[in-house]
């Protein structure tokens, strides 16, 4: 699964990210010292172990026959399991089974004794069972006003009328809308039969049996069945007036089903489906495994979820023209394609592997970039992923990839199982190199395929196909935690032609942190000649010595950026100003303009802007432009005016943001047309967000018009927002307060509750209104409100927090309330607030 909106200036996640993102990230990262915070380690790790439960019968086949009631919020459902025995003697069938009232239960047709406590469910066979015996178990269970599993949606936000339902079953989510081993080692074939008001359509796994009337006047049933094995959390059901979308890749069809009238946003959203498909069922050599491919796009969804041929999707997928110029959702819709290889047709038997799904679907991604759009843009994906690792690693907590000690198993969908769990993947293929990547990958997939798995599997794959023992790497990598950092400088001997490196390894090394062991490549560079050694790294210091032709003009160590790491390189300015201009990747041009910047003076200044102005990677433009702000020199303001036209919006906005960050007088003149109107709906709300660095209270009426904007997620309405906070004017907490509830959209809702949080210390009333959204129906707004919570440090916050976190049945709400309750609690014993808890 991907918790994610498509762009950090209008989303609550980052891709794949999740509510508690920013919580206990907040602090200054830069200097790389801290660990973690162990509040928030606590409180979500460290925890008992867990691990795969016993199963007493395998199921067969899960048959769903439902019902649903959109008027009274109620689905009636009937769940016929087909199961094996294990052993001999069974007779007591247990299943997961939360939140729903029990109605009947019946075995080979004939009804049997039943205990529910609310959570399981044991059916009393009249029998022992044989080992190998198969039977069926027929449960019949309403569902009143689902919270957990399925979800119904209002035509309009905080609206009666419901006029959308989804499931979603990830991590253990299952139990809640229908009786099950709720698990993700057990696989089953399943069927769905929905019967739904006429007009609405009913989507589910597999294929469309048959479209049919329903039992009841005005109702049609959807027949669905899924004839291969998957685990029961991908089960799926999501159901609406949908227009559909239809295109294919070779024989297999490609559906979309969205919201009537979007047809043509769903194109562009979804439009790389087709290309991503061709390229993984060629690259793996596992053609796409199913009888279809459909992505059903739902109001409400935070983000993707790779259910087994149907994936159900954020309405962010859903790209207006406009907004089309400088966004995509290719990341989100490779990322959920390629669960359906790593995810669904092979699984993790246990959520402490989980890294095998979404580290996989994350690198995936990456991938598809490099394919799709150039080697430029999946370098500087993975420079940025591996950021986000590393502000979790360091402010949140450190962990191994793969851990049996967590609160409950979504904490574990964090930045180690995505983006580090990607980064690994990463480090294999570049270790193995490109054929063997690939036939070792091919040979796992088809080894396992319809199987569960955990990282041993692969690793012995890995093995039988290429005959490398790669154990030590995933030791390393996969479980143990952290990353290595490293220092590094050099000299040049005249006389011998020689550069001398050492190369130290700066992180914790001990008997119980050995250093890290890597092979690490230096590219030395001179007038008319180059080289290339590699090195292989095991102890905390190292000292080579390289002959070379003649002193060199630049020197890089891994210059490709194939290592997880931290690196400093202590060389001089002549050596970054070579690796400015001639870097060997996007990544290497990257590094090399922030440690330009770091000089500071008229001449760093000058090197950038020539280099933002040859620079043809947007990124690389974007990251110069962040580093010529860093120098904060009249000289440097000056040159980034110089590019505020710039022809690539992504560079343009970059240019936007560091110009504000000047608070220059001058740049109300510059930005205001910007924020009026820029054909980036991006830059436009940037540029708002600038202007409301200068705190000058004539721009009000110019942020206020933007709340009345409507645009691709709320992109302009957000730029109004933060203007506005920019003030800091509390006579604008009534609007902010109105604007973070209903009918006001999602995500404005979200931008609203941040932007109420800002004025916490200000008022007494804000802490109470954002606890008041905690409680708020759609989920994510909830989350927005509890990790706003959470980085007040408020301990007015803290009995409602307690409260909710009691009560909650959501997964999600009840992992980011426990981090917000640790920064609470701890903020206050930090400050020494009599409201808030003692240690004892």
């Amino acid at each position: 699964m991907a918790v994610s909106e498509l762009d950090a200036s209008c989303a609550d996640f980052l891709r794949c990210g999740h509510y508690r993102t920013g919580l206990a990230g907040s602090r200054d990262l830069s200097s790389g010292s801290a660990l973690g915070n162990p509040d928030v380690q606590a409180a979500l790790l460290g925890k008992e172990h867990r691990y795969a439960p016993d199963r007493s019968f395998d199921t067969l086949h899960v048959r769903l026959e439902l019902r649903v009631d959109f008027a009274r919020r109620r689905v009636e459902g009937l769940c016929l399991t087909r199961i094996r025995a294990y052993n001999n003697g069974l007779r007591t069938l247990v299943f997961d089974a939360v939140a729903m009232r029990i109605l009947d239960t019946r075995w080979e047709g004939s009804r049997v004794r039943h205990h529910y406590d609310g959570k399981r469910l044991m059916a009393r066979l009249p029998r022992k069972l044989r080992a190998g015996e198969e039977s069926q178990v027929e449960i019949r269970y309403r569902l009143e006003n689902p919270e957990v599993g399925l979800r119904f949606v209002p035509d309009v936000p905080g609206g009666r009328k419901m006029t959308q339902l989804w499931s979603q079953g990830e991590p253990e989510d299952s139990r809640y809308w229908f009786p099950c081993h709720d698990a993700p080692h057990q696989k089953a074939t399943s069927e769905v039969l929905a019967t739904v008001p006429a007009g609405l359509v009913a989507v589910s796994n597999g294929v469309l049996l048959e479209k049919s009337p329903g039992p009841r006047r005005a109702t049609l049933t959807y027949h669905w069945r899924m004839n291969q094995p998957h685990a029961l959390y991908l089960i799926t059901l999501a159901v609406g007036r949908f227009s559909v979308v239809e295109e294919r890749w070779e024989h297999v069809p490609l559906t979309t089903y969205c919201e009537k009238g979007r047809e043509e946003d769903a194109k562009r959203g979804l439009g790389k489906t087709a290309a991503a498909m061709d390229f993984f069922s060629r690259s793996i050599g596992v053609p796409y495994p199913y009888e279809k491919y459909a992505q059903v796009c739902v109001k409400q969804f935070p983000g993707g979820m790779e259910n087994t041929t149907a994936a159900t999707m954020t309405e962010a997928c859903l790209i207006d023209r406009r907004a089309f110029l400088d966004s995509d959702a290719d990341l989100l819709v490779s990322h959920e394609l390629a669960h359906q290889w790593f995810g669904d047709l092979l699984t993790c038997r246990d959520w402490s592997h989980a890294w095998l799904n979404e580290g996989f679907a994350t690198y995936f991604e990456i991938l598809f970039t490099r394919h799709d759009k150039g080697r430029a843009e999946s370098d500087y994906e993975l420079y940025r992923n591996a950021r986000i690792y590393f502000q979790e690693d360091q402010g949140r907590y450190r962990r191994p990839v793969v851990t049996s000690s967590f609160l409950n198993p979504w904490v574990l969908f964090d930045r180690h199982l995505y983006e580090k769990g990607g980064w690994i993947l990463h480090m294999l293929r570049e270790s193995l190199g490109e054929e063997l990547w690939w036939k070792a990958i091919g040979h796992y997939v088809r080894k396992h395929s319809h199987r569960s798995v955990v990282t041993e599997d692969l690793i012995i794959a890995i093995e039988e196909a290429t005959g490398k023992n790669l154990r030590p790497f995933f030791d390393q990598w996969v479980f143990r935690s952290g990353y290595p950092s490293f220092k590094a400088r050099w000299q040049w001997r005249e006389k011998s032609r020689t550069a001398v490196v050492w190369l130290q390894q700066t992180q914790g090394v001990s008997d119980q942190s050995p250093a890290f062991r890597v092979d690490a490549e230096f590219r030395f560079e001179g007038r008319g000649w180059a080289r290339d050694f590699s090195k292989a790294v095991s102890k905390k210091e190292h000292r080579w010595e390289f002959r070379l032709p003649g002193r060199p003009l630049g020197i890089e160590f891994d210059p490709r950026n194939k290592i997880l790491k931290r690196a400093e390189f202590h060389k001089p300015l002549s050596m970054w100003l070579h690796q400015l201009r001639r870097g060997a990747g996007a990544v290497s041009r990257i590094e090399a303009a922030h440690e330009v910047a770091k000089w500071g003076g008229a001449a760093s200044v000058a090197v950038l802007s020539g280099a933002l102005r040859a620079e043809k990677f947007w990124g690389a433009g974007a990251e110069i432009a962040k580093a010529l702000a860093s120098i904060k020199t009249p000289a440097a303001y000056q040159s980034l005016t110089g590019f505020l036209r710039h022809p690539h919006p992504k560079v343009r906005r970059a240019v936007v943001e560091a110009v504000a960050e000047f608070r220059n007088p001058e740049s109300a003149r510059l930005l205001a047309p910007f924020a009026r109107r820029d054909s980036s709906i991006f830059v436009e709300s940037a540029a708002a967000r600038g202007l409301a660095m200068l705190r000058d209270p004539k721009h009000a009426a110019l942020f206020k018009s933007k709340l009345s904007q409507k645009s691709y997620s709320d992109v302009l309405m957000a730029g109004g927002l933060y203007g506005l906070a920019g003030l800091r004017d509390p006579r604008y907490l009534p609007l902010f307060r109105r604007l973070s509830r209903p009918p006001t959209s999602y995500p404005a809702r979200a931008h609203a509750v941040r932007v109420l949080a800002l004025f916490a210390q200000a008022s007494e009333e804000v802490v109470g209104w954002l606890c008041e959204n905690v409680l708020d129906p759609d989920e994510r707004v909830a989350g927005a409100a509890i990790a706003a919570l959470g980085q007040t440090e408020d301990p007015r916050a803290l009995p409602a927090l307690e409260k909710f976190l009691a009560k909650t049945h959501d997964i999600r709400l009840k992992t980011a309330a426990a981090e917000a309750l640790a920064l609470v609690k701890a903020g206050s014993e930090t400050m020494g607030d009599p409201a808030g808890p003692k240690k004892s």
